[in-house]
């Protein structure tokens, strides 16, 4: 029998079903403000925070030079884009009262005081008061412009004049190279902008698999624990069924997760403006290397293979059993793969020119996570992306074979739980 347009209807009902409930738009509302806050956080960061400086007052030893605090400062605002001083992101000032100061830091008038002092050996010593934690990046940023300072002022008491000391500090070109010439660097914010868009795909594929597979497999339970499966199976063949459930099911997971990433998205081509009209400046840099419009569509069509695969068997493993509560002990197999092809894509980002994520890529189960990571990082050829997607079409028809087969004995069997024989038995039963 055709199983359209019976299909149709069933996947019509599934999807009006649960985008017309409260809770789906509830959910959906929020997932919407949450894509939007996650891609608006750097500008609402900087609005809180008023884009002020951090203030730090300095405490010297008596045997060091006034310019002392000004090469701090200008230590800690090298990487700043500001020209004047009002606008740096450190403004350090002298302090000859530390207590003082130190209350200042405590009350919040100040962000932080540096002490400076002298060790026994005649090496500066720092101490730096500040309400801000170890892992902190103004804390790292002091740590820095304070060792800078410190082998400065080794390099002036060995002798060494203040034009050489400048040639000293001079950065240093290097560049981290991979074995393989042809391969993407490592380094820099080329492989830093290509590790977050990796990353991004990879979330997307787990987070939807995980939330909209049991969506599937609960749509099934449902119905057989209220026997409205039988009225259903009277009308419909089973392959009509599960056809409708995938569909309209899937649909409304893809709706709602869609509308998720269309927020993510205006979020992210919004930041400039925002920024321009509360900030005075664009204050983020929208580019991001690995983010390209064939990347963006390997990435999908992968997704969107993933998605159906893991769909179909979740559907297959919501026939059988009969009661709600039962499937996510069904699911559990699969879930634990779809974890186990997400763990493992987290190591694939460190090493995506690695022979075995070349080879990982082809096993459909991990495809989804595996080829976004080589089409972010620009390690996967040409030719591999349709033999891949082929291999994964293979899978995702034979899948829904092997589904349809599970499906037509589970739909009907209530109370009793079906093992591994009994699924492998009515699988070879045509129906």
């Amino acid at each position: 029998m055709s199983v359209f347009p019976n299909a149709l209807h069933v996947a019509r009902r599934e999807y009006l079903q649960r985008v017309r409930s409260r809770t789906f738009l509830i959910v959906t509302i929020i997932l919407v403000l949450i894509g939007l806050g996650v891609a608006m956080a750097p500008v609402i960061l900087r609005v809180i925070s008023g884009d002020q400086p951090h203030t730090v007052a300095v405490s010297l030893p008596a045997d060091m030079p006034p310019d002392t605090i000004q090469e701090l400062q200008t230590a800690l605002n090298a990487g700043s884009t500001a020209g004047d001083s009002d606008a740096a992101r450190y403004q350090l000032s002298p302090t000859s009262d530390v207590a003082s100061a130190r209350a200042q830091v405590k009350g919040g008038d100040l962000d932080g005081l540096l002490v400076l002092d002298r060790g026994s050996n005649g090496d500066l010593q720092f101490a730096y008061v500040s309400e801000d934690g170890v892992t902190s990046s103004s804390v790292a940023a002091v740590r820095q412009a304070a060792s800078s300072l410190a082998i400065s002022d080794r390099l002036e008491r060995a002798g060494v004049a203040a034009g050489e000391r400048g040639a000293i500090f001079a950065p240093v070109s290097f560049d981290l190279q991979p074995p393989d010439p042809n391969a993407p660097a490592k380094n820099g914010e080329d492989f830093g902008g290509r590790y977050l868009v990796a990353f991004f795909f990879v979330i997307l594929n787990f987070a939807a698999i995980m939330n909209y597979g049991n969506w599937v497999a609960g749509s099934v339970a449902e119905e057989k624990s209220s026997r409205v499966m039988e009225l259903l199976i009277t009308a419909a063949t089973p392959r009509q069924l599960l056809t409708g459930k995938l569909l309209g099911t899937g649909a409304a997971g893809l709706t709602q997760y869609g509308s998720m990433v269309l927020a993510i998205g205006v979020g992210f081509l919004l930041q400039g403006v925002v920024a321009s009209r509360l900030l005075g400046s664009s204050g983020v840099d929208l580019s991001l290397p690995g983010l390209t419009l064939s990347t963006v569509l390997v990435a999908l069509l992968f997704f969107a293979g993933g998605f159906a695969l893991y769909c179909t068997l979740y559907a297959a493993a919501g026939s059988m059993v009969s009661r709600q509560e039962d499937v996510q002990q069904a699911g559990a197999p699969l879930m634990i793969m779809a974890m186990a092809g997400y763990f493992v894509s987290f190591a694939a980002l460190g090493s995506p020119d690695a022979g075995w994520v070349q080879v990982a890529s082809y096993i459909p189960f991990a495809s989804p996570y595996l080829v976004a990571i080589r089409a972010a990082f620009g390690t996967i050829a040409a030719w591999e992306v349709p033999i891949i997607a082929l291999i994964m079409l293979v899978t995702v028809v034979g899948a829904v074979w092997l589904a349809a087969r599970i499906y037509s004995a589970g739909v009907l069997l209530y109370g009793q739980r079906l093992g591994v024989r009994e699924v492998l038995r009515a699988a070879r039963v045509s129906r």
